[in-house]
């Protein structure tokens, strides 16, 4: 099944909330296109059920957040995240699975994931996680995110990890960009600040993720201030 525009169109630049689904599950779908019905001004622009038909029609959806399955039929969902972190750096790309093992979730953020999301959840907890994601959050599922904690985690006669940084390069934007966000501007107030998108601020924000390691806003401030960036 697919929704799709005319090929070839660019990106919509309104600010309004396009999506396309990455799914085989039929009932997947229906349950996303159920949530969608309390957003009734999102519009899910189209629907791919394989790697394949997803590499052929997934731009041609003017779509700004990618719901992609990690299990598709003819190959990895993670795969098809590289892709469009390439050819849509300005859009989301927002993990929806059952794989809920730590090697998944850092496999996909790895590719470009912003995102990460368990099925089972409610509803309303999908809709939340897309509109964390189109204001420059990175919702993670609970679960996962106790997962990765425990992973800082240290009893109390144990001796502190040493934490090793590494040196990170920040372009100029790129650190104006994350002065503001420790001020707790939200992205439409940096891109105004700044004199740019709000996708062109989502897009640094994501590259500073990816380069300090973080997956929020509140941890790329911690880090940035470890790391003396800030």
């Amino acid at each position: 099944m697919s929704v799709l525009p005319e090929p070839h169109e660019l990106p919509a630049t309104d600010g309004a909330t396009r999506i396309y689904l990455i799914e085989d599950d039929p009932s997947i779908v229906q349950f996303v296109q159920r949530a969608l019905v309390s957003r009734p001004s999102w519009r899910l622009v189209g629907h791919s059920g394989s790697v394949d038909h997803a590499r052929q029609h997934a731009l041609a959806g003017r779509a700004n957040v990618f719901l992609v399955d990690l299990g598709l039929p003819d190959g990895r969902g993670e795969e098809l995240l590289r892709w469009l972190a390439h050819e849509r750096p300005d859009a989301e790309l927002l993990v929806f699975t059952v794989f809920g093992g730590e090697s998944s979730l850092v496999a996909a953020l790895q590719a470009g994931a912003t995102g990460y999301v368990l099925k089972g959840c409610r509803s309303d907890e999908l809709i939340a996680a897309i509109e964390q994601i189109r204001d420059g959050g990175a919702p993670i599922s609970p679960l996962l995110a106790r997962m990765l904690l425990k992973q800082f985690r240290v009893a109390p006669d144990a001796p502190a990890p040493s934490l090793v940084l590494h040196d990170v390069l920040l372009s100029e934007r790129e650190t104006e960009v994350l002065r503001l966000v420790a001020q707790g501007y939200v992205n439409k107030e940096i891109a105004q600040r700044l004199t740019i998108s709000p996708a062109t601020v989502g897009s640094h924000i994501k590259n500073l993720y990816r380069k300090l390691a973080v997956h929020s806003r509140v941890q790329v401030v911690r880090v940035a201030q470890k790391r003396g960036l800030l």
